[in-house]
């Protein structure tokens, strides 16, 4: 079975930006008069990044394997890799190393473990110690996990491609026994990691490839779907929102009956992406639209760099009048636009030149097609 790799999809791009703002709400939306739906859509932010995880398997599966085999060299899709990721990521951990030499001196941190810090983060290693993996730029752990997953990729398709895409019915086993494992490894990581001071397991590479395998899986059994019109595409991201709504209303039930959140929101991330893989190519509304798809080209610089720049935010509010304004609505309004302007700003004038520039010093051969959604 031959299957060519889709081009550019906007929807897909969009959903990069809603699971970048879910995030960003995660750390700065204040709860106070958000409202019941508010405050659950901020407190549960931190499935924006397991979206992102299912995405990532999915888009790269499309765009480097579409039919089992990788398209080009082992070589090039790592350079690929650093290319796409390395320029924006740097320029985070600058933009953030005020903050943690300000940390380093108010919490009285030794030379030793200011020295693991900066080198963890800087060769994408923090996510291995929980306990300072958010010291530097806390949301680069997930580049950390994103790292060992693309050592992996490559290597995943010699042994598994050309199985995986005979059959749709063998993507829908892998999305299928992906979820399955996600409930198992959650809680049995976190049991053993009860002495950490941040769970294990929503940290660790180990415990999350399978939200990267559930979109390979996800992009095995939906890469042959040609929709002949919209309907199918928006029933199935109609029934994903409804399952991560019902997932976020009840999580406090689910967490008290010993569930996890992230296990049972996999099916609605998987149905958000497959509906937005429906919509390519016919008319999909406002996730089309030129101001969102941008938004979401520029969602990695958002990600990377919406946490710094609100500690700043906060810093100059207190600083200038005084604690009790740092969590208001009014900071929020001002906030929110700088780090969306931010993020384009960084998208077109650092991370685009810097990546072509890094591609062709690396030599690297393109694939046929341009990938979905910008891989």
């Amino acid at each position: 079975m031959t299957t060519a790799p889709a081009g550019h999809v906007r929807p897909l791009t969009s959903l990069r930006f809603v699971a970048a703002f879910w995030v960003l709400c995660h750390h700065a939306l204040p709860r106070e008069r958000a409202g019941a739906a508010g405050a659950a859509f901020a407190e549960t932010g931190w499935l924006g990044v397991s979206l992102f995880f299912v995405l990532s398997g999915f888009l790269l599966m499309l765009r480097y394997a579409p039919d089992g085999a990788l398209r080009g060299s082992k070589r090039d899709f790592w350079l690929e890799r650093v290319a796409r990721l390395a320029p924006t990521y740097l320029l985070a951990l600058t933009f953030a190393l005020p903050l943690l030499v300000r940390d380093a001196r108010v919490q009285d941190l030794s030379a030793s473990l200011t020295a693991w810090i900066a080198v963890s983060a800087l060769t994408l290693q923090q996510a291995w110690r929980p306990e300072t993996a958010c010291a530097w730029n806390c949301p680069a752990w997930s580049l950390s996990v994103e790292t060992w997953f693309y050592l992996v990729f490559p290597l995943l398709f010699v042994v598994l491609g050309r199985w995986l895409m005979r059959a749709p019915s063998r993507g829908a086993l892998l999305l299928g026994g992906s979820m399955v494992a996600s409930i198992v490894i959650f809680p049995t990581l976190e049991s053993l990691s009860g002495a950490w001071p941040l769970p294990l397991f929503s940290l660790s590479p180990l415990s999350r490839w399978p939200e990267f395998t559930a979109g390979i899986g996800l992009a095995a059994l939906a890469a042959r779907w040609r929709p002949a019109d919209a309907r199918g595409g928006w029933i199935a991201l109609s029934l994903g929102l409804v399952w991560i709504a019902s997932t976020i209303v009840n999580r406090s039930a689910i967490v008290a009956a010993g569930g996890h959140l992230l296990p049972l929101a996999l099916p609605g991330f998987a149905l958000v992406i497959l509906g937005a893989w429906g919509l390519r190519g016919v008319r999909a509304g406002v996730l089309e639209s030129p101001g969102l798809v941008l938004l979401g080209e520029a969602s990695y610089a958002l990600y990377l760099l919406h946490a710094p720049l609100h500690s700043y935010v906060l810093a100059l509010t207190n600083r200038v009048v005084g604690r009790g304004f740092d969590t208001s609505w009014a900071v929020f309004s001002l906030y929110v636009p700088l780090a969306l302007g931010l993020s384009v700003a960084v998208y077109h004038w650092v991370e685009r030149p810097a990546r072509a520039r890094l591609r062709a010093r690396f030599g690297i051969t393109r694939p046929n097609d341009p990938a979905t959604a910008r891989a």
